[in-house]
């Protein structure tokens, strides 16, 4: 079986980004990433940021009906995603899982594990450059240069601070992990241990591309 539709989980800041950029090439596949979509969106001023800055700035879920409809215009706006994608972040509800199975079904899901101790960590080293978009992890908090486009442009996210932390966090316990249930009874989940160095969970996901 060829995979060509894959969905990409885990709870925030557990290496979705990194291997989401990793599994685009693998499978040579668009991908939306609906959190970078949504800050987008809020930078811009859209109506759509509008609606949904309200919510992340509260470390709260944006409503499944504002997510379904940004994926959907996403997968309508080029015929050839029909024939595949890579979904990092979404579906985070079982109602969004349940609207995206009427539209393509996922070949693929893959869970990134990784303990809440160890996403506080993270999450206080994190930053996103605003020059090429890369979500990434640095050495110490004084660090502004990019390590993937060397630009000088590096940034805390605002969804970064630790109480918005607990609060997506204990969202994602709550709404998301039904998710691993209702893809396990599909025959299509495949967990990752994601404490790993990303390059040994890009290695696992390669082994389950090539098995699957």
């Amino acid at each position: 079986m060829t995979v060509s539709r894959v969905l990409l989980l885990g709870p925030p800041a557990s290496g979705k980004g990194t291997q989401a950029r990793h599994l685009t090439a693998l499978v040579n596949v668009p991908c939306l990433g609906t959190g970078k979509l949504l800050r987008s969106e809020i930078e811009k001023g859209t109506e759509v940021g509008k609606q949904a800055e309200q919510f992340i700035s509260n470390g709260e879920y944006v409503p499944d009906q504002l997510i379904m409809d940004m994926v959907k215009s996403w997968l309508n706006e080029d015929p050839q995603k029909s024939d595949g994608w890579l979904l990092d972040g979404f579906p985070r509800t079982l109602p969004q899982a349940e609207a995206l199975q009427e539209i393509s079904q996922p070949d693929l899901v893959i869970a990134l594990d990784v303990p809440k101790e160890n996403l506080e960590r993270r999450i206080l080293m994190r930053r996103e450059c605003s020059s090429c978009h890369s979500t990434v992890a640095v050495e110490n908090s004084e660090q502004v240069e990019c390590p993937v486009c060397n630009a000088e442009t590096l940034t805390s996210r605002s969804d970064d601070a630790i109480e918005s932390f607990k609060v997506r966090y204990a969202n994602y316990k709550e709404l998301t992990t039904p998710l691993f249930d209702y893809y396990t009874a599909k025959g299509i989940l495949r967990n990752i241990d994601g404490t790993q160095s990303p390059d040994k969970v890009s290695a696992e996901i390669d082994q389950i591309i090539n098995q699957f």
